[in-house]
């Protein structure tokens, strides 16, 4: 039988332990009272078992945990059976879980703002809630639970930068989850500018632009060639919307260092024209 060695205790509740220099995180009721570094777990108190999925270096682990609040790991369970059951459709059986710190330090250090009355704007909250609306979807079944366990109000705006948190950390790389979002917003400032109106986040058209936009930036990366018959025909009778479309084009291009294809650009026109109603 394996035996852990405490190597902090975190709370009366939660320990950091070792065994064959691989690092666990334990939770149950009294399991740290009264322990220090050094003394062995009573395994059969131990109601929870993680082990990092980090990779980090040396006393980085500890130093995390020295700021992490106790309580918000006592209910990483639920938080993680909540992600993996929305956006992998799994629930994790084994005896001992994966422990994610990077979310959990994004989780600690998002209640620790708020307790202290420092609220952050998100900036792309509209632009998160478009390009990835089952992370969105989870992260606001998330910040639901928090808010019932921790007694505290969570503005929407933390709902957006957790689920880029779960885009980064699950889907792709989080920078480039990031650059999207700022280039949506980018594209929906200059499609007001240029069309000198108020585009609703939410409207149907818009949303369908920005729908539209995502499968362009996935064929592209896929290197995935589409037809455009009606290309030259668009080029002659929508020309103020397909101009729109090749500066919006350069916008992506630049944003993701990517080529947009003139078939593609043609779609994007055609996305424009249904905003204005070929009013220009």
């Amino acid at each position: 039988m394996a035996k852990y060695e405490i190597v902090k205790t975190l709370s009366n509740n939660v320990v950091l332990v070792k065994d064959k220099g691989q690092k666990y995180v334990f939770i149950g009721k009294g399991i740290g009272f009264g322990k220090r570094s050094g003394d062995l777990i009573d395994i059969n108190k131990v109601e929870q078992k993680f082990v990092s999925t980090d990779t980090l270096k040396g006393g980085e682990y500890e130093a995390i945990f020295d700021t992490i609040d106790p309580k918000i790991i006592e209910i990483y369970d639920r938080v993680n059976e909540i992600i993996l059951g929305e956006l992998e459709g799994k629930n994790q059986g084994d005896d001992i879980k994966s422990l994610n710190i990077a979310l959990l330090d994004h989780i600690n250090f998002a209640i620790k703002r708020l307790k202290e009355g420092i609220e952050i704007v998100n900036p792309f909250l509209y632009e998160i809630k478009l390009l990835y609306p089952e992370e969105y979807k989870t992260a606001a079944k998330v910040v639901d639970f928090l808010q019932s366990k921790l007694d505290i109000e969570i503005p929407e705006g933390e709902i957006g930068f957790l689920a880029l948190h779960f885009v980064g950390g699950i889907s792709e790389n989080k920078q480039e989850a990031l650059a999207q979002s700022k280039m949506i917003n980018k594209i929906h400032q200059h499609l007001e500018q240029r069309l000198g109106i108020k585009i609703e986040h939410d409207s149907f058209d818009y949303k369908r632009l920005i729908i539209h936009l995502k499968g362009v930036i996935n064929r592209v990366k896929k290197s995935q060639c589409i037809e455009n018959n009606v290309l030259s025909a668009l080029k002659d009778k929508i020309i103020y919307e397909y101009k729109m479309a090749y500066d919006i084009a350069k916008i992506m291009e630049r944003a993701l260092n990517i080529s947009i294809p003139e078939n593609e650009i043609g779609y994007i026109a055609l996305h424009i024209y249904k905003i204005t109603g070929g009013k220009n």
